[in-house]
């Protein structure tokens, strides 16, 4: 990538004060002490690692796969209900340091300042995709819908595969929501299309210069086919269990 010792720092040193500052979540004013560098040379190693290590993220990320997971394809609790499946994606809260009036925005329900990372991995736990920077207070769904419309670094989804997500995100095509406030042992008779939630978050990000009808039609023909999706796993699995059991 092009790095060079300077003339009084290594690029060693400069990697060591980065890994230093992250992996003990140090303050400058810690790794000044620890290597006897003004403020200024400490900030200038530690960001020219981070632009390095931005610049190499992509090549060593894992693409998803096009063919069926060994670890779906050869689970009979898995296999064929989740073959489109290419891994999972949630969100993670990072501690931050803001000042100013910044601050409030990124104070999260906790009532720590953080920012919300979205990540994506696959089923050997690998990173197929990481987007970082929304303040701790944006929904989940609504950084979800950034990753889908970015210009640059956008998170792209194979034709006609799918991520699993949790509650925190709403059922959709290609995003494979959990049911709402059912139990494990208890399969419902009758699947409860979404509830006020989960319209809510789904409707994120929607194009806001969509005539309204033809807009609240589609985003509600979607949820319909998804949430009918979702059903069709469930009654598959719940028939083959039924039948093992018997």
């Amino acid at each position: 990538m092009g790095l060079k010792d300077t003339r009084y720092v290594s690029v060693e040193e400069m990697l060591a004060t980065f890994l230093f500052i992250v992996g003990q979540n140090s303050r400058y004013i810690q790794a000044q002490d620890r290597f006897k560098r003004s403020r200024f040379s400490i900030s200038t190693s530690f960001h020219t690692i981070l632009k390095v290590l931005n610049a190499l993220a992509p090549s060593y990320m894992a693409k998803p796969e096009t063919t069926v997971p060994p670890k779906i394809r050869d689970s009979t609790r898995f296999y064929p209900y989740f073959k489109d499946c290419v891994g999972a994606i949630d969100g993670t809260h990072i501690l931050a340091m803001i000042s100013g009036k910044d601050s409030s925005s990124y104070r999260n329900r906790k009532g720590q300042l953080s920012q919300n990372v979205l990540a994506a991995c696959n089923f050997d736990l690998e990173f197929i995709y990481v987007l970082s920077g929304w303040e701790g207070s944006a929904h989940d769904a609504k950084v979800l819908q950034d990753a889908l419309t970015r210009n640059s670094n956008r998170l792209q989804v194979p034709e006609g595969k799918f991520y699993l997500v949790d509650c925190g995100y709403a059922n959709r095509r290609n995003f494979l929501a959990p049911f709402r406030k059912c139990r494990s042992d208890v399969f419902p008779e009758e699947v409860v299309i979404a509830d006020d939630n989960e319209i809510d978050v789904q409707e994120i990000g929607e194009d806001e210069n969509m005539d309204d009808d033809v807009q609240n039609g589609t985003q509600e023909q979607q949820r319909v086919n998804a949430n009918n999706w979702r059903a069709n796993i469930a009654a598959t699995m719940w028939t083959y269990a039924m039948h093992m059991g018997s």
